[in-house]
């Protein structure tokens, strides 16, 4: 295991400790997304696992494309203001978790594909939401510094992360295509994770009901 993968399980270990000590000031959609860290973590230990001992770990990236997906559409859903979004949000879902499994089972399929289709559909739906986000943030200000919103450090994990990996999914196959090394790319892709975890985390650190519910606009 290098150095780069301890320090990465070990931010997302910090996070969820740090997620439990301030459980009871977590709003709703924090409380989600720590459940995503949470998941992850045992996700990523799980296909660390798999690759060493079954030299196959992309059923586990299947499962891990499903609960990204879903956990983080489900804090989007909470952070979001109007009820037509919502409704929209879950409908989403549902599609999308359909397509997610027929992709794994023909397209993709889940014992020799790594789900490139569910990670694209997923960035994209994110990154359309976090857009919304920042607009509705400018609709309805918070009476309290940008900087110490936890929506604000949570929309921007998303948006940087969903908008650069679909460069780093072009290197890769490039890479592939032209039989280079691609370790580097992978080593960028998990810096690219440590960062989102490191902004989602700032937004677990900094949420706290009381405030967000006395500033509310």
């Amino acid at each position: 295991m290098n150095t780069t993968l301890i320090i990465y399980y070990s931010l997302l270990l910090i996070i969820i400790v740090t997620g439990i000590v301030r459980y009871k000031k977590l709003t709703v959609p924090y409380k989600i997304l720590l459940l995503y860290v949470g998941v992850t973590l045992i996700l990523e230990i799980l296909s660390l696992v798999c690759r060493y001992k079954y030299r196959n770990n992309l059923p586990v990236e299947h499962i891990a494309s499903y609960s990204e997906f879903i956990l983080n559409a489900l804090v989007f859903y909470h952070l979001f203001r109007s009820k037509q979004i919502k409704k929209i949000i879950l409908v989403c879902i549902a599609a999308i978790t359909v397509f997610f499994i027929f992709n794994s089972l023909k397209l993709q399929p889940y014992m020799s594909s790594f789900p490139s289709n569910s990670t694209i559909v997923s960035e994209i739906f994110y990154v359309i939401l976090s857009l919304m986000i920042f607009k509705q943030m400018l609709q309805y200000p918070l009476q309290i510094n940008i900087t110490r919103q936890s929506i604000f450090w949570y929309n921007t994990a998303i948006l940087f992360f969903s908008t650069t990996v679909f460069l780093n999914f072009a290197l890769l196959n490039y890479y592939v295509k032209h039989h280079l090394n691609p370790t580097i790319l992978y080593n960028c892709g998990l810096v690219l994770n440590m960062t989102f975890y490191l902004l989602a985390g700032v937004s677990i650190m900094i949420d706290d009901k009381n405030i967000i519910a006395d500033n509310a606009g």
